[in-house]
This record gives structure tokens, sequence and C-alpha cells, in this order.
């Protein structure tokens, strides 16, 4: 069985670059990854404009006592009409543009107003309280380079630059089967022999959470006819995933459904607990996955393998899975001899470093401890027992 690390670089090695780009809306592009140069699209500053409520003047006429014409107001969003004359000033407020032939701002409280007269208090300079255009971005300065994502600082900067369109790589599109006679829709009245069918929803929430376009394909018996049917309609994605019925019992349908599909298996069975059958293969461009049925062992595949290949296809080049550092606050060891996700509660220590506390039931079938955790921890068989203190690698939940 490949460890851990080794499936991920086979997953990684599958994953041929970012998916094509597009150009969509500025708007639409919140957490996206830029696929081409953005570009300011104006100067920053537009013009140059008063950064004070005071008044707009010619800094050569300016001398305590000597009182000046004021000649108007100008208000954010106004343009003068007329060039500023020798002797004069006018009123402006913040961000408004400065009249032509004025160079500096003198500061409402730095003078006195009477009988349509301003009398400044001392000499201005030229420049003073002046935003020159251009002087925090050129147009076509770049904003955001590709591989970047889209966070807020970037999506602001770019709209205060005029910008309406970027290209973005686009999201990749995962289909979601989950397979199970047993299984029950959410929220259904119970049935003997019956369980209720949660991994859908999970991965779902995952896979958008990765930058993912979701198609569901619902819940499919365990026959083979209709699993194929399904396998082969999920292949027009960019990751197919499939839930269940990847062993080798007499009612799992799904390797046989991978194989008549197509299907290049790339491995099966990796050596984690929860985890244990994960299967990975590819057909064409297409990477598909295959997690064991019960919730823990989707999760925790899913947060290995299939969201840093989702954020890998939409243009996240490096992109890992998210591991984290933690520290033990209680002794832990691995299971069954193989690397062994322990569900976790994760909190911050008092010097800001995550702290782990596995939860008393461990085992890839406890849906209730998970629900008590935060998380998972990472314990190797050849670490032996972790003592309290230890560091640890940690995926975080929320």
């Amino acid at each position: 069985m490949l460890s851990i690390a080794e499936a991920w670089e086979q997953v990684a090695a599958a994953v041929d670059g970012a998916l094509e780009a597009e150009r969509i809306r500025l708007e639409d592009a919140v957490d996206r990854v830029v696929a081409e140069e953005a570009l300011s699209a104006v100067d920053l500053p537009p013009f140059d404009r008063s950064a004070m409520d005071g008044y707009a003047v010619r800094a050569a006429d300016t001398a305590p006592g000597v009182p000046l014409r004021l000649a108007g107001e100008l208000a954010a969003g106004d343009v003068a009409t007329v060039p500023l004359e020798p002797g004069t000033v006018t009123g402006i407020t913040t961000g408004a543009a400065l009249p032509d032939g004025s160079d500096a701002i003198l500061r409402s409280e730095r003078a006195e107003v009477a009988n349509g007269s301003v009398t400044p208090s001392e000499t201005v300079a030229p420049g003073l309280h002046v935003r020159y255009r251009g002087e925090d971005l050129r147009a076509g300065d770049v904003l955001a380079r590709p591989g970047e994502r889209l966070t807020l600082p970037r999506m602001s900067a770019l709209a205060s630059a005029g910008v309406g369109e970027v290209a973005v790589h686009r999201r990749p599109a995962l289909h979601v089967i989950a397979t199970g006679s047993e299984l029950l829709p959410i929220g259904a009245p119970p049935e003997p022999g019956r369980i209720h069918e949660s991994n859908r929803l999970t991965i779902r929430i995952m896979a958008e959470r990765g930058g993912a376009i979701v198609t569901d394909h619902g819940v499919i018996a365990d026959e083979p006819a209709a699993t194929r049917d399904a396998v082969a309609a999920g292949l027009e994605g960019d990751v197919l995933v499939v839930s269940g019925g990847v062993s080798v019992g007499p009612h799992d349908h799904v390797k046989p459904a991978f194989d008549a599909c197509g299907v290049e298996e790339v491995f099966w069975r990796v050596s984690m607990k929860p985890g244990k059958p994960l299967f990975f293969g590819r057909r064409g461009s297409t990477l598909v996955f295959g997690l064991p049925g019960n919730p823990l062992s989707t999760i925790a595949g899913f947060m290995v393998f299939i969201e840093p290949a989702l954020r890998r296809l939409a243009g996240e080049a490096g992109a890992l899975p998210r591991w984290r550092r933690a520290r033990l606050r209680s002794s832990a060891s691995a299971d069954d001899g193989r690397s062994t996700l322990l569900t976790s509660r994760l909190v911050r220590g008092e010097d800001g470093m995550l702290e782990a506390v596995p939860t008393e039931r461990q085992g890839s079938h406890m849906t209730g401890a998970l629900g008590e955790s935060d998380g998972f921890v990472l314990v190797h068989p050849e670490d032996g027992v972790l003592p309290a203190g230890a560091e640890v690698d940690a995926l975080v939940l929320d």
C-alpha cells in the first residue's frame, strides 16, 4: 500500500495543470485564481485632488494675515470650469479635484473667513495636502498576477482601478455519486436495515469550498448496470467522486464500473485510517476518486487528496493538503499499523499554536465522535506513542 505522502504525489502528478481561462465580471470573481495579468485601467488618483477639507490656493499667494478672495466652492465630484485666478481661493472638500492654477490646500483650521475673504494664518508650501494624479497607480500597472487568488484586498484594488472584468481559471466541475441500496435520504423516517446517507452533502460542501461546481447524481442502488450508467455520466466532469462500493465484496460494483468505462487505475488502497480502500484513477483528463462509504473515511479522503487537487485545477499550482502544525494535549498513537487520522478537538494555546485533544471514541464508524471534533490529527505507526506536547500535523474542519 502507498503511504499518504506517496498517494498524494500520485494525485498531484495526475493533475495536468490549471483549467482553461475565462473572463468574468469582477464582482463574480471573489476567491478565483487569476489566469492573466489584471492591469489598472486608470491612474490613481485619476486627477490631482485635495486630501483635506479647506481651500484650494496658489501657494505663492499665501501669507499670514493677507486676505484672499473666496471665488467659489468645489465638492467631491465637481469639476471647476475656470482656472483659479491670482489672489483668490476656492473652497474644497476632501477628494475633490483641484482647479487648474491651484497647487496646494489651505486647511480650514488655518484660515479665517469673513466678508467673502479667506485669510490664512500661515504660508502654504506647494503640494501641501495634494494627492497627485497617478501617485498611487498608473494605468497599466499590474494589480494581480497569474496564480494569485482574488482576495478581498485585490478585489478592492481592482475595483478602485476601474477594472470590470478579469481572466480567471475555470472552476472545476465535480460530479458526485453515492452507492448503496441501504441508504436513506437525509431526514427520511428510519427503516429496518437502512441508514441515512450524508456523504453527498459533505462532499458538496467541501467541493464548493474548494472552488468546484458540483453535479449530484444521487444515490445509486447496488446494481452493476445502474452503477455503470451513473459512472459513465459522472465522467463528463473534471472530477468524479463516488462514495461507497470501492471494496471487492459481492455488492461492490464501483471498480468494475470504472473498468467498463475506461478508467485507468492509478492506485487502490492507502495506508491510512480511516480511508484505506480509497481508489484513484483517471480517464483522459478526468480525475476519478472512489471513497469508502463511511462518513469519516469520506471526509478524510476528500481533505487529504481531492480538495488540494481541486485547488490545483482551479489555478493554485502549488496547492497541498491543508496540514497545520498542532501540539498534543494528551498522548496519542497510530492504530492497526497505519497512519491514523484521529478525530480531535482543536483549540488555540496561549502561544497561539493549535492544541489537539483526540476524542475518547476513535474509529471509522464513530460518526458521533466526528461531531464532537474540530478536525483530525495525523499520527504515524513509526511514531510509537506520542506524549502530550508532541507536535503533529492537523486538518481543521469547519
